[in-house]
């Protein structure tokens, strides 16, 4: 199911028109497959029953989020022991999860979900602003509105102030008014992707010299571990998707990378301690001694660069 699953998932990104790359055979991953159209860029995990997905999974692929500006989701069809409601938002560790059809709305029809799902039942997104002007235009005043729907003057006063409430009551006010004020949920409104008090992880000092000499020079730097990648690093406002793991099967590793590489638009480099002959596209190979010839991040990026013409 699995399998079928996310070949569905790529099949509907590939209708909407997105580029993709797929991240089926790397292990491990905390996202399946990365999709590009405009400036729409989705990291997508596969789940059959998404109770399956790890803590640690999920703080993964938020962090690449931030990193990559890119919207996280989860599509699965089963969640607690029950199924999946299309046209339904559910959350896994702050993630939106939602099912096959639903995510074919979102991403094909353009028609993004109304209902989330939380403790307690069913919510919607209201548009406080709009409440207020329709209810002023007819001439209905807070006590009036809070009468009708049955509840206290406080709380009609909280629904212009997008408070969420529930299907129920969300209904009522639309029939109050004569006018929908429930409000579509984008995928990217569960994230934060303010990079402010994103600090640069501790790991790196544990992970590899390499990244530490970057971070050294003004590089910053962003371990990853369920990527094919080894680093996120940020290098004059540049990405630059950072391997630095040896690893016997290199030239596959990296062919993966440069994939997500090219369908994120940011650069790639491979660090290695030995010459690698092998010529991917998108990805450059840069031997660790090269690195001591910098010193700052704008010497990165130049050596980048350099490397990528004299590949050509």
């Amino acid at each position: 199911m699995q399998i079928v699953l996310l070949e569905s998932v790529m099949r509907i990104l590939k209708k909407a028109g997105f580029s993709m790359a797929n991240l089926a055979d790397t292990k491990p991953r905390c996202f399946d497959v990365v999709a590009k159209r405009g400036d729409e860029l989705y990291l997508v995990k596969v789940l059959y029953n998404v109770d399956s997905l790890k803590p640690e999974s999920a703080e993964e692929i938020k962090k690449l989020s931030r990193l990559l500006s890119a919207v996280p989701v989860i599509v699965g069809e089963r969640f607690k022991n029950d199924f999946l409601e299309r046209g339904v938002v559910y959350t896994r560790y702050g993630i939106p999860v939602v099912n096959l059809a639903t995510f074919y709305d979102y991403v094909v029809e353009n028609i993004p979900p109304l209902i989330y799902s939380a403790p307690g039942g069913y919510y919607v997104r209201i548009d406080g602003k709009k409440i207020r002007e329709i209810r002023e235009k007819l001439g209905i005043s807070i006590g009036d509105m809070a009468k009708r729907l049955g509840v206290s003057r406080r709380t009609a006063k909280k629904y212009e102030e997008d408070i969420d409430t529930n299907l129920e009551t969300a209904a009522k006010i639309e029939e109050l008014l004569g006018t929908q004020v429930i409000k579509a949920i984008e995928f990217k409104s569960f994230v934060d992707y303010d990079l402010g008090e994103m600090e640069e992880s501790s790991e790196k000092t544990k992970f590899d010299e390499t990244l530490v000499h970057l971070s050294e020079i003004g590089v910053k730097v962003h371990p990853v571990k369920q990527a094919p990648f080894d680093a996120v690093s940020l290098a004059e406002d540049e990405l630059v998707l950072t391997g630095v793991k040896p690893v016997r099967e290199i030239k596959r590793r990296a062919m993966i990378f440069g994939e997500i590489s090219r369908v994120t638009e940011s650069r790639a480099a491979y660090i290695t301690e030995k010459d690698v002959k092998v010529n991917i596209r998108s990805v450059v190979f840069i031997l660790k001694e090269e690195l001591g010839s910098i010193t700052s991040a704008k010497d990165f990026i130049s050596l980048i660069d350099e490397k990528a013409k004299g590949e050509k």
